[in-house]
């Protein structure tokens, strides 16, 4: 077979092209790991309140999914771990989703809450949707902690072995502000 063409050899141009690809997809490769992703990766690898976590971005979203320790205060542990997030990632829209290992026990607790969180939200009546979430974990031989700011109402249910962590946030999704400004949202999925 002949490689050359009007004083062309293909040879040259066909390993151009391939060197060239390989440049291209390893560049991008680098820029993933070593560029926006590195920043991410160091802040959540020094926050001491996170066990593990799974950066996904294959989505037009960059999701962050975190396993946290046992904490005290699960509003105050997501906000700072939210905003060292936004930091590593300036300008980049991010979903933060907060990972747990509830039983069933919790998820039943977490089910029969959810309407009056819900209605809380809607409402306003904090207190009373304080008191049934209480009072479920308790059936489910569990403690809860409600938490509540601008943005999320947090849920908390520790058990002997188990925890739930929720994040709900306050304004329906249709409401939410764009995060095209790099704010992290979201719920977390047992």
């Amino acid at each position: 077979m002949r490689w050359e063409w009007q004083g062309i050899n293909f040879k040259y141009v066909l390993l151009a092209l391939a060197a060239g690809l390989v440049l291209l997809l390893g560049g991008h490769w680098g820029y993933q790991t070593y560029g926006y992703n590195q920043p991410l990766i160091q802040a959540l690898e020094e926050d001491e309140a996170v066990v593990s976590y799974v950066i996904d971005d294959s989505l037009p979203v960059l999701r962050v999914e975190v396993q946290l320790k046992r904490t005290a205060n699960l509003m105050e542990t997501y906000q700072a771990l939210d905003r060292r997030v936004a930091q590593s990632l300036p300008g980049r829209s991010y979903q933060l989703v907060v990972k747990d290992n509830r039983d069933a026990r919790l998820s039943e607790a977490y089910y029969r809450s959810q309407f009056a969180i819900h209605q809380a939200i809607m409402q306003g009546n904090f207190a009373e949707m304080a008191a049934v979430v209480e009072e479920n974990a308790r059936a489910a031989g569990a403690e809860a902690r409600v938490f509540i700011d601008s943005d999320y109402v947090y849920v908390h249910m520790e058990g002997v072995d188990h925890q739930l962590m929720a994040v709900i946030p306050r304004q329906s999704y249709a409401e939410q502000r764009p995060s095209g400004n790099g704010s992290g949202s979201y719920v977390q999925r047992g």
